[in-house]
């Protein structure tokens, strides 16, 4: 229902492997430069530090559409009135959280959280058409 919060996930957690990965490359580079002045590592850093800067707005901006999501889908999962529901559909669906670790924050055995969500699910699916 919200495969939309896992692809924006999992693009997140790409874009920042990415960042990463530039990072450990500049670092490595400034690094081997030592005091000797090549322009064309320069240069290469020069790029690698604006691929950087790209790659971090983009992560806030994926960030911000994120809450934007979130505040959505809290709207519609709402809807449902009742608290219970709520949030083990928030946490499963919204946040990413696995169904037996929601069961076990809450107390409550696995199956009844199934239960539960299934019941939601069915509900919010009657109120979103």
């Amino acid at each position: 229902m919200y495969d939309e919060f896992y692809v924006i996930d999992r693009k997140i957690k790409h874009k920042k492997e990415y960042i990463s990965e530039l990072r450990a490359r500049a670092t490595s580079m400034t690094m081997s430069l030592g005091e000797r002045v090549q322009t064309s590592a320069d240069d290469r850093l020069s790029k690698i530090m604006c691929n950087i800067i790209t790659a971090e707005n983009e992560l806030q901006e994926m960030y911000e559409d994120l809450g934007h999501q979130k505040e959505l889908a809290k709207d519609e999962i709402r809807r449902l009135g009742n608290k219970d529901w709520e949030d083990i559909v928030y946490l499963h669906y919204v946040e990413l959280i696995p169904m037996d670790e929601i069961a076990r924050m809450r107390g409550k055995s696995v199956g009844s959280t199934y239960m539960k969500n299934n019941r939601a699910i069915k509900k919010l699916k009657k109120l979103l058409t």
